[in-house]
């Protein structure tokens, strides 16, 4: 394709279909663009643009499309740390939250083979020891139709299981071959269907896509046009329940706007909350050992312990509490319970009386970023990286932002400096603001950040 045709091509794609090809990607449009001409018998790459351009055309390639430029990669209990918070936080508060009417509605949206909806039915299978007095409802969708074949199915690979514990796999699957085979009392609990984020109406009564206490869609928004994002993200609100959560993959949803949902920021993840007032009124309970980093700093466990303890400070009070937990902790519990000004007012303070000191400017940055500040984020980040040049962590958010804005060479710089960094440290080390996740693990999840970025 000459230029302006494949500029033309591009756009349609981002605002038809709403898919983001991005500069890496031009090579592998090329090749799915003639693949549709010859299988459509079109006379080329223009006639395919026009084909885009009618609405028939946009509901007949919308899966061809999608599912060449994203990736479908999935395993049970993917992000540990994640998975600890919806564990010890998340999950619980909702049961409570709900215990009244014995019900708890759950989407996983965009859940390619299924292993996610599947780990959610099997903490709630774990978490409710009465779950047959619960009206429990987990959905899991996505466009790719072979891939909901395959979550219903429940039959999976050793590949799947690289975040379950040999116990959990043993309780609740069994060996077939080469396979394992999901619990016929898992498997019943989780309903499939296709699904279409960006075409599709919702909430939807027909379709199930209402009243959602949870609705879960990582790793989706990262391959799609800014634009869209915001439109996904003002139907997912719609179809939540008042209090109901939104889970995105870590940083997808920086430089978008909430609109209803209200930004709740633990050391795990950032989660959103449409409700006014939230019903997270405390810190989470306690992460225990994670297996895969996460990217928000994780206190370690008995720490976190008095952190829960401890009662809501006034920024002046924070530094006599020292002595229990560190002032940089009772920071984070501020934080936690969403009191940003206070907790950032106390950075400074802290910053005031030791302007070298790197963590201060860091947990300032986070929060920078979760009001949609990035300038400043990006700024506190390189000030924590000329403070502390070994400070891992700031490399690889500052990696994250500048691979937001589409800046893949300065992202991949930061990434590599992170990995330079990992390599110079015994492999079983713990990786500090990673909780329990050692170098070896946080190497891994570097390294699939730098393939994925040079694809």
């Amino acid at each position: 394709m000459e230029e302006a045709l494949l500029k033309k091509t591009r756009n349609l794609i981002a605002s038809r279909i709403g898919l983001l090809v991005r500069e890496q990607d031009v090579a592998m449009l090329h090749r799915v663009v003639a693949e549709r001409v010859r299988v459509l018998n079109l006379s080329g790459a223009e006639q395919y643009c026009q084909f885009l351009e009618t609405d028939a055309g946009v509901r007949h390639e919308r899966e061809e499309l999608v599912i060449p430029f994203t990736t479908g990669e999935t395993y049970f209990f993917r992000d540990s740390g994640l998975h600890a918070l919806l564990r010890d936080g998340i999950l619980p508060e909702l049961i409570e939250h709900r215990k009244q009417a014995h019900a708890l509605r759950i989407w996983c949206a965009a859940c390619a083979t299924g292993e996610e909806a599947y780990s959610l039915a099997i903490l709630l299978d774990e978490l409710l020891a009465d779950q047959l007095q619960w009206n429990i409802f987990i959905l899991g969708s996505d466009i790719n139709r072979h891939a909901i074949e395959k979550a219903r199915r429940g039959i999976y690979t050793e590949w799947s299981f690289r975040g379950m514990s040999c116990e959990r796999r043993q309780r609740y699957f069994q060996r077939h071959k080469n396979t394992w085979v999901l619990d016929e009392s898992i498997r019943s609990r989780v309903t499939f269907q296709t699904g279409d984020l960006v075409a599709d109406v919702f909430p939807d009564h027909g379709a199930q896509l209402y009243d959602m206490d949870l609705i879960l869609c990582r790793n989706a928004f990262i391959y799609m046009d800014h634009d869209m994002v915001s439109h996904i993200v003002d139907k997912f609100t719609e179809t939540l329940t008042d209090g109901g959560i939104l889970i995105a993959g870590h940083g997808e949803l920086y430089a978008h706007h909430l609109g209803g949902l209200h930004a709740r920021v633990f050391p795990e993840a950032i989660v959103y909350q449409r409700v006014a007032s939230p019903i997270f009124a405390q810190s989470t309970a306690a992460l225990v050992k994670t297996d895969v980093p996460v990217k928000l700093p994780v206190v370690f466990l008995a720490e976190r312990k008095a952190l829960a303890a401890a009662p809501v400070l006034p920024q002046q009070q924070v530094a006599v509490e020292a002595g229990q937990v560190s002032e940089i902790l009772l920071v984070w519990k501020l934080a936690n319970q969403g009191q940003r000004e206070m907790a950032a007012k106390a950075c400074s303070e802290m910053i005031a009386r030791n302007p070298l000191g790197a963590e201060p400017y860091y947990l300032m940055a986070l929060l920078a970023q979760e009001r949609g500040d990035f300038a400043q984020a990006r700024d506190l980040l390189k000030k924590v990286i000329y403070l502390d040049h070994s400070f891992i962590a700031a490399y690889l958010d500052l990696g994250d932002l500048y691979a937001r804005e589409g800046d893949s060479a300065r992202a991949v710089k930061m990434r590599t400096t992170a990995r330079d960094l990992l390599k110079r440290l015994p492999a079983d080390q713990q990786v500090k603001l990673y909780g329990a996740a050692t170098v070896d693990k946080v190497l891994e999840y570097v390294e699939h950040l730098l393939s994925t970025s040079t694809q």
